[in-house]
């Protein structure tokens, strides 16, 4: 459920603030004032003009849980450009794009790489990753040499666009799950993007894998049937 930031990024979030009230508290005593006249700023601690680091107030420890039950969601869309040549079922990913609203980004390079892996993943089940078992029920397909994962030297160019537009009211940091927006809609996507391609065709692929052995008998049955009609 992308709970990873959601649960412990609060988590972390409400110990830190109960960490820094603690920490007025322990140098209001210091100063002689109460614990709201204590600013805090860039890790110091100070009343008027005395100040105090945090390592003048070490040995303090502060616990804290975050409990929510309600999910977060995403929300975004993916728009795929492919080139298929009809002779051998072959397709090639020319453009990928995603846009994804994800409430609060915390850390931008760490979602951007999380939405190009989610992609990424989502085309190895399009186009490779497939259980195949035999008439007797016997796993085809039990190791890395018969089920193919994408590699790096396979990876197209992906695009991703995360918005911070509509924070989460559902949690403290207004972040959302951003884990399977890249991965949930890229099988719809790129077919989708076969069928426009090959709609002089008149196929619409419904199922994956979309291998090139799969889709030429896509095609080739969709051109026999046109053939006889």
């Amino acid at each position: 459920h992308s709970r990873s930031t959601v649960m412990g990024g609060n988590a972390v979030l409400v110990a830190a603030q109960a960490f820094v009230e603690e920490l007025r508290a322990a140098a209001a005593a210091r100063f002689g004032g109460a614990p709201g006249e204590v600013r805090w700023e860039d890790g110091r601690l100070s009343h008027g003009a005395e100040t105090l680091d945090l390592a003048d107030l070490a040995g303090h420890v502060t616990e804290r849980s975050f409990s929510n039950s309600k999910h977060t969601y995403s929300y975004g869309a993916h728009a795929v450009e492919v080139a298929v040549r009809a002779e051998t079922g072959q397709v090639e990913i020319l453009d990928y794009v995603t846009a994804e609203d994800v409430g609060r980004v915390i850390n931008p390079a760490t979602l951007h790489g999380q939405v190009v892996g989610a992609v990424v993943q989502g085309l190895g089940s399009v186009f490779l990753e497939e259980l195949k078992y035999d008439a007797q029920g016997q796993l085809l397909t039990g190791s890395f040499a018969d089920y193919f994962l994408p590699t790096a030297t396979c990876v197209p160019r992906v695009r991703c666009i995360s918005l911070g537009l509509r924070p989460s009211p559902n949690n403290p940091l207004g972040a959302k799950g951003a884990g399977e927006g890249g991965l949930i809609a890229t099988g719809g996507a790129v077919a989708n993007a076969i069928a426009s391609a090959l709609r002089h065709v008149g196929i619409a692929p419904n199922h994956l894998p979309l291998t090139p052995p799969r889709l030429w008998e896509l095609i080739e049955e969709a051109a026999a049937k046109a053939g006889t009609a």
